[in-house]
C-alpha cells in the first residue's frame, strides 16, 4: 500500500514539472512578482500563434510617468508581436519622491544609475536590473520562449534605463534598442558586447541648441552634448569611432560596425527627422519604432 502511493506520488510530481510550461496563455496577462521584498508588475502579450516553435521575447520599458499599461497601448509593440508572433513584455516601474530642476515629483522611474542622486531623503532605490532578471526567469517558467532571441527597447527613462542593460544584462540579451534616452552611468561595464541601436528627435528639447533642430552631422557635433552621449556607447562596446552613413525616409543611421576586437557587435545611431521627446508609433510621427527596432533585432541571436 505504501509502495502505491510512493509511485503514485512520484506520477504526480513528474506531471507538474512538465506542466510547468503551458502551451496556450495567448492573450494579455497582468503579471507580479515579489522582487526585493517590493510587488513588481508587468503585461506579458503572447499573440496566437499557430507554430509550438520557442518564441523570441521583446521588453518594452516606459520613460517617466509611465507606465507598462500604457506603452500597452501606445507603443506599437502589441501590434508587433501579433504580426511577427513574439512575446511582448511591458514592465512597470517603481514610483519614487525625487527632485528635477528643483521640483519635487512623485513620479515612476527607472534606476539608470542616476536615480539616486535625485531621489529624496528616505526613498530606497530598488534594483530593476534583477526585476528584469527575475521577469526573465518567470518566462522561462510560464513560457516557451527562445531564450537566444531576448531584446529590449525603452524610451526616454526607460531607455536610460536599457542602455544599463546593454552592459549588465548582456548575458541574457541577444540585442537593445533605445530612443530619447542615453547611458547615464559611465561606470557600467558590459559582462558580452552584443548590438545595440539608439534613435534621438532632431527635435529634442534637451538636446537643441537655441530652440534650433539638432544639425544632421556627427562631425560637426564633436564638441556637442549628442556626440558625447552616441560614443559612451561606441566605446562602452569596444568599436571604433568610425561609421557609415544610410539615409532613409525620416531617418539618418549612423552606423558603427567596426569592433576594437574579435566580436561582431555593432551600433547603430538614427537621427530621425521633425520627432521631439516621442516613441514614435506611426500615429503621432511616421516612422514606427516596433518596426525598425524588429528588423535590427531578428538579425541577432545569441
Amino acid at each position: 500500500m505504501k509502495k502505491t502511493a510512493l509511485i503514485v506520488g512520484t506520477l504526480i510530481i513528474t506531471l507538474g514539472s512538465v506542466a510547468q510550461i503551458p502551451i496556450g496563455n495567448e492573450g494579455k496577462k497582468d503579471c507580479s512578482l515579489i522582487v526585493e521584498e517590493i510587488d513588481r508588475h508587468f503585461i506579458v502579450y503572447k499573440p496566437t500563434v499557430n507554430s509550438s516553435d520557442l518564441l523570441p521575447v521583446v521588453f518594452m520599458f516606459h520613460g517617466t510617468s509611465g507606465n507598462g499599461e500604457r506603452f500597452y497601448n501606445i507603443s506599437g509593440w502589441k501590434e508587433k508581436a501579433d504580426k511577427e508572433g513574439f512575446i511582448a513584455v511591458f514592465p512597470s516601474a517603481l514610483r519614487y519622491r525625487i527632485v528635477e530642476e528643483g521640483i519635487i515629483k512623485n513620479t515612476t522611474k527607472w534606476n539608470d544609475g542616476r536615480l539616486s542622486t535625485i531621489i529624496c531623503e528616505g526613498e530606497l532605490v530598488k534594483d530593476d536590473a534583477l526585476f528584469f532578471r527575475e521577469m526573465v526567469l518567470y518566462l522561462k517558467t510560464n513560457y516557451k520562449i527562445d531564450e537566444r532571441r531576448i531584446y529590449a527597447s525603452g524610451f526616454s527613462n526607460g531607455a536610460n534605463f536599457v542602455s544599463r542593460l546593454t552592459l549588465e544584462a548582456s548575458d541574457i540579451l541577444a540585442a537593445t534598442a533605445m530612443s530619447a534616452g542615453f547611458l547615464q552611468d559611465s561606470t557600467f561595464m558590459a559582462v558580452e558586447l552584443i548590438p545595440s541601436f539608439l534613435t534621438v528627435g532632431n527635435m529634442e528639447p534637451t538636446l537643441m541648441s537655441d530652440g534650433k533642430p539638432i544639425v544632421n552631422d556627427m562631425k560637426a557635433l564633436e564638441s556637442q552634448p549628442l556626440a558625447k552621449i552616441v560614443y559612451r556607447m561606441v566605446d562602452k562596446l569596444q568599436l571604433e569611432r568610425e561609421y557609415e552613413i544610410e539615409s532613409r525616409p525620416y531617418l539618418t543611421l549612423y552606423k558603427f560596425e567596426k569592433s576594437k576586437g574579435a566580436g561582431s557587435n555593432i551600433f547603430y545611431f538614427g537621427l530621425v527627422d521633425s520627432l521631439a521627446h516621442k516613441y514614435p508609433n506611426g500615429i503621432n510621427h511616421p516612422t514606427i519604432n516596433a518596426d525598425l527596432f524588429w528588423d535590427y533585432f531578428v538579425r541577432f541571436r545569441k
